[in-house]
């Protein structure tokens, strides 16, 4: 009886078995190889690797040839760029959508369809409307802002469901007492809807973050990281470095494991402060 129970127990785990070992393999081991890479002179072409110690990290941040600062500068711009136009764009599709007497299902689909499309479809289509024809692409002032438009584009469908859940999720009832106290539309929004939506405004503005950090497909695609770098973020340095003719697979990682500092720190003194104002209380 005893086993039995033991084997109930355990068969759950089971299932999930297959699943967490290819987690581990393709994430946790390749984190701590890379890891270990960041430490040694590796070239993934010629073979071989040399333990340098923190000469990778001190090269990245402090030398004179490095161009992580230039693409971290990059990087934070087309961040900010991600976030706001994710919030002005995202929740006010919810909120005409959550208004909809007809179609809902129509436009909601509609918007929802370029977060699944493949990232390289969408660059290559903006590559067209803006390189071809609208030549935005062309200028070092308007190349990253049109990589954050198509960003901000193909996630705002997603970015609008997950909205929409958290509004329909809002009791009528408190609308209903504010119209009683004789709120407008705009104090309704103000004292009720954003109040109520607090926890969804967190997980969308942290999950922006990190996807716009870690931007690199409309990159590769659209610009190369020009014109005269104008559009080099980290993750298009990272792939530059590990995989360019002199193969620096050591100074690529301690390069990735820099962004991974960044996102760590900004996302934790994020959460810290939305936490100081009760974000998840119910």
């Amino acid at each position: 009886m005893a086993s039995t129970t033991l084997v109930q127990r355990l068969t759950p785990y089971f299932y999930i078995a297959p699943a967490i070992g290819v987690a581990c393999l393709f994430s946790f081991v390749s984190m701590g190889v890379s890891l270990w890479v960041s430490f040694q002179h590796y070239d993934a072409f010629a073979g071989g690797s040399q333990f340098v110690g923190l000469d990778n990290y001190r090269r990245a941040l402090f030398a004179e040839d490095s161009y992580f600062w230039l693409a971290m500068r990059h990087t934070f711009v087309y961040v900010i760029m991600s976030v706001v136009g994710t919030l002005l764009s995202a929740l006010p599709l919810a909120l005409l959508c959550l208004r909809a007497h007809y179609g809902q299902a129509l436009f909601r689909t509609l918007y929802f369809l370029p977060s699944i499309t493949p990232g390289v479809v969408l660059a290559l289509v903006f590559f067209h409307i803006f390189g071809n024809y609208g030549q935005l692409l062309d200028h070092s002032w308007s190349a990253l802002p049109a990589l954050a438009l198509l960003g901000v584009w193909a996630g705002a469908g997603y970015n609008m469901v997950i909205f929409l859940a958290g509004l329909t999720e809002i009791p009528q009832l408190l609308y209903d007492a504010a119209r009683v106290d004789g709120a407008n539309q705009w104090q309704q929004f103000r004292h009720v809807t954003l109040p109520m939506l607090r926890n969804t405004l967190v997980f969308v503005t942290v999950m922006t973050i990190i996807g716009s950090f870690q931007v690199f497909t409309s990159v590769y695609i659209m610009t190369s990281g020009g014109p005269e770098r104008s559009t080099e973020v980290i993750a298009y340095s990272i792939f530059l470095n590990a995989f360019s003719v002199a193969g620096q697979m050591g100074y690529a990682s301690a390069l990735a494991w820099l962004l991974f500092a960044v996102i760590f720190v900004f996302v934790f003194f994020q959460m810290r402060v939305f936490r100081s104002r009760r974000i998840y209380d119910e």
